[in-house]
This record gives C-alpha cells, structure tokens and sequence, in this order.
C-alpha cells in the first residue's frame, strides 16, 4: 500500500510538473509576441508605443476587460464591478449587425430632422436633389445654385404681404392662398393684451404684436411686463395705448391694451415725457422773465445804480 501511495504521489508531482512547464513556456511565447509586437510599431507599422501604453493604462486600471479568450468586451468600473444588463439597450448583449443598423438609421434620421428644420424650401430641396444625385447618379452641374435667386417668394413673404395687425372686412378672406394663410395665422393670436418692442424708444419708434399661445399661457404680457426683454412682475400697470403704425403704404391708428412696468412705461411715454419737460421748462423761464419785468421803476434805478457802483468799485 505504501508502493501505491509514493507512486500516485510521484505521478501528481510530474503532472504539476508539467503544468508549470507549459504555463513558463506560454508566458514565454507571450512576452517574445509582445516584443516583436513593439519592434513593429517602432518600424512604422501599427499603433505607435505611447498609444499602446496609454492603452495597457486604460485596460489596466478601469478600461476593458481582455476578452480574448471568451469572445465578449466588458466594461470594468473601478471598484472590480460590471454594468448591469438593464442600463444597456441590449441587455448586456453583443448587437447583432440588424440591431446595429437600426439603430444607427434611427439616429440618423434625428439628425436629418433636425438639419431640416433650420431649413427653408429651397434649401430642403437642394439638400435632397444634391442627395439623389450623389447615390443614384448625375451631374452636379444640372443643379440650381445653393442659394436661392432673389426673385424665389417663400412662404413668409407672402404671409408678410397679406396679413394686417388689425384687418378691415376683405382684406383676410378666403379668395386667394396668401390670404387663407394669413388669416390662419391671425386666428391664432390672443389680441386682448399686446407684447411691445422698446429697443428703439428714443428714436420715438416702438412695435406692438399680439400674443400667441405659448406666452399667454406663461401669462406674459398680463401678469410679466408686456416689453419683450422685460420680465418683471411687480407694480403692473395697464396702459390703453393710441398704437400708430404703417401697414401696406397707408397710415393706421388702432388703441390697444398694454400692461408694463413703471420703468418700461417710461420708455413708452418716452417722447411725451420730455416734451412735457421742455414746455415746462419755457414756462418756467417765462414766469421768471414776468417777475423781473414787474419790479416798480425806482426800485429798478436803484438797482442799476447798486451796479455801476459794485462795477467801479472792481475797477478801483
């Protein structure tokens, strides 16, 4: 029993004997990969040391994981712990090449609407054109130029033609497209309280516009000062407003209601107020004049004989 024993014994030394060859010799075969890899790199050939160090660093410390040996790539926080499956759009899965294109076709899509959107007419249309003739064949030279020539009448313009702040019978009807569009967009407005434009309040030049529906709903214009740049919301006042304005050649005056603070109601009374003050001023000066005028004549002897003697005796 004791020849079996020494001899099983003898066997499992010689296995892990064996064992520990092999591990020495495949670190061997490792490190001499590694060093002809590095001898590469220095010959111009793949990425250069500094990358391959900053990225034995990264790997290292809180990179990814080596997954050489079972095929996957994991990402290692730097307290030892993987993600969970449920942060990840695929479970913690490898995409498959349909998943991928999904969702890269999906984003790229977001990204077409949004370029689109800062888009007019004219430019969707070069855009797609400039497309159509890359992928599918032609010549760039049949396209129009990228900028539209000045006689191309957009959407805008014809909406600026035809609306009127405040429309007299006929002028928004249904007869034509540019006024169906305008009056569409006129029966979107909440004409109750007006926003005023105050930039130019010294020149004496001030727009007024209706609210849409967003800014009623932050109540700007009734409880927020009505003044475009202005978001103050103490001591309000409502102001009705003789509004006079120039629209399609013609002169037109229309009173609307306006609710401001003290500080932008002196920029909309900005004109009147210092008109006010000049007259006042000239009347000022004319009571004064009045005053001296109706000092008595020997009074007014002595005052000029009080002169003359102050005057010689400077002289002196």
């Amino acid at each position: 029993r004791s020849g079996a024993k020494g001899e099983r014994r003898r066997r499992r030394l010689e296995e892990q004997g064996e064992d520990r060859g092999r591990d020495q010799r495949s670190t061997e075969e490792w490190s001499e990969r590694r060093g002809l890899r590095e001898k590469a790199t220095t010959d111009g050939h793949g990425p250069k040391p500094a990358q391959m160090n900053f990225l034995r660093h990264f790997q290292a410390r809180d990179g990814y994981e080596s997954g050489a040996d079972t095929g996957k790539r994991q990402r290692i926080f730097p307290d030892g712990s993987a993600p969970s499956s449920s942060s990840s759009k695929f479970a913690g899965k490898r995409p498959t090449n349909k998943d991928f294109m999904a969702s890269q076709k999906q984003a790229l899509k977001g990204m077409a609407n949004v370029t689109f959107a800062g888009m007019n007419a004219y430019e969707r249309h070069h855009q797609l054109m400039e497309d159509y003739i890359k992928y599918y064949g032609g010549k760039m030279e049949d396209l129009l130029p990228q900028k539209p020539p000045e006689d191309v009448v957009t959407d805008f313009d014809m909406l600026q033609d035809a609306y009127r702040f405040i429309p007299e019978p006929g002028e928004m009807d249904d007869s034509t497209y540019e006024k169906r569009m305008a009056k569409k967009y006129y029966d979107k407005l909440y004409k109750e309280y007006c926003v005023a434009y105050l930039m130019r309040y010294k020149e004496g030049k001030i727009g007024m516009r209706w609210r849409t529906e967003k800014e009623v709903i932050q109540g700007k214009g009734q409880f927020i000062c009505g003044s475009k740049t202005c978001d103050n919301t103490k001591e309000l006042k409502s102001y009705e407003v003789n509004f006079a304005y120039k629209e399609n050649g013609s002169k037109k005056q229309a009173l609307v209601k306006l609710r401001v603070c003290p500080e932008c109601a002196y920029k909309l009374n900005y004109k009147k107020i210092k008109k006010l003050k000049k007259k006042l001023a000239k009347e000022e000066a004319k009571l004064n004049a009045d005053a001296e005028n109706e000092i008595p004549t020997p009074s007014r002897k002595k005052h000029k004989k009080e002169k003359k003697k102050a005057k010689k005796r400077k002289r002196e």
